[in-house]
């Protein structure tokens, strides 16, 4: 009886296990802009309804001050960088994986690029728009 009240129980929260997995959602390759770079960028879904942006296998020349923001994908130019952007934080480093918090009342559908963006020169460094997996 034990050993089916287990099971019963270990059945009940097997979807809810299944749902916590990482997922990815969203992935573009890095792109050099202003500087050299490269690399993964992926959006991962970790459940609960939270989400990272994740660089992987990234490389961008140094820079003083780099921010990490998510910008409507239009924006293809240092110039066209729009004021309504989201700002994930400042780069973790310019080589490695590494990942940044997305809060949950960004919209995914509209903040689809990604721009690593040097404050004190105004300058887009490298880039990755976003696309479903």
């Amino acid at each position: 009886m034990r050993a089916l009240v287990a099971a019963v129980a270990l059945a009940a929260f097997a979807p809810a296990a299944a749902e916590a997995r990482p997922v990815e959602v969203l992935r573009g390759e890095v792109r050099p802009v202003g500087h050299d770079a490269r690399g993964v960028a992926t959006v991962v879904a970790q459940g609960g309804g939270r989400r990272v942006l994740s660089l992987r296998r990234f490389r961008l020349d140094p820079g003083p001050r780099v921010r990490v923001w998510l910008v409507p994908r239009s924006a293809r130019s240092d110039g066209q960088v729009p004021r309504d952007r989201v700002d994930l934080g400042a780069l973790k480093g310019s080589r490695g994986d590494q990942q940044y918090r997305i809060p949950r009342h960004v919209d995914l559908r509209r903040f689809s690029s990604v721009v690593l963006w040097c404050v004190p020169f105004t300058q887009t460094l490298a880039r990755a728009d976003l696309r479903p997996s």
